[in-house]
């Protein structure tokens, strides 16, 4: 992976509160693979949390998305 780039504090906003009010919300983010965008079905974000200076969102079933790969949040 490359070095995290921190995100703007009001996109973190916007992710906390669509966890904190439970929305389902989809996705589009860059993958593993860092070609193609990745897209969501509409899904919960869990949780937010930080790990080795990084900042990630915890999705229904587990996977964890880097704050900053997430391209584009739809409700």
């Amino acid at each position: 992976m490359n070095v995290y780039v921190p995100v703007a504090c009001d996109f973190y906003d916007r992710l906390e509160e669509i966890v904190l009010r439970k929305r389902k919300v989809s996705l589009e983010w860059i993958g593993e693979n860092e070609t193609q965008p990745v897209k969501t079905p509409k899904i919960r974000i869990l949780d937010l949390v930080s790990a080795n200076r990084e900042e990630f969102a915890v999705l229904e079933g587990g996977e964890k998305i880097r704050l900053d790969k997430i391209l584009k949040i739809e409700s």
